[in-house]
């Protein structure tokens, strides 16, 4: 008889909850830690539907902590799909709180087809994100 596999979110939930319970003050982001907990979120969450970012970048902004970036280009007739995040964090919580939501506003455009507002969709991922011990605003 074949064993069962575990369910995935539950295989990163432990993993993830370390990372925030773990997590250091003042946290500098990383394209390394992205990269990492992009894919954990990805397996955890979206069943690793998600492609990677056409481009990430770090930088200040004003007004978010992040943000799902939808870029075309009309001479090409291409779209490419950008992540932006700030340099630097209060605590890794937040880090991985502003990229798991914003993975959700990316798989909002690539998994679903609609558009990236706080509406159902987006909010079926609330309890999700408690049991990571994040939180989803």
């Amino acid at each position: 008889m074949r064993k069962v596999k575990k369910d995935i979110f539950k295989n990163y939930t432990k993993r993830i909850s370390q990372a925030v319970l773990t997590g250091e003050m003042h946290y500098k982001t990383t394209y390394k830690d992205i990269n990492k907990f992009f894919n954990i979120f990805n397996k955890a969450l979206f069943k690793n539907k998600l492609i990677p970012f056409n481009d990430i970048k770090i930088r200040k902004m004003n007004k978010t902590w992040g943000q799902f970036v939808e870029v075309f280009n009309n001479r090409k007739k291409t779209v490419s799909y950008e992540l932006e995040m700030l340099p630097e964090y209060p605590n890794k919580k937040e880090f991985l709180s502003t990229l798991a939501h914003e993975c959700i506003h990316y798989s909002q455009i690539l998994l679903k087809k609609g558009n990236v507002a706080h509406n159902k969709y987006f909010y079926s991922f609330k309890s999700k994100f408690k049991k990571l011990n994040l939180h989803l605003n």
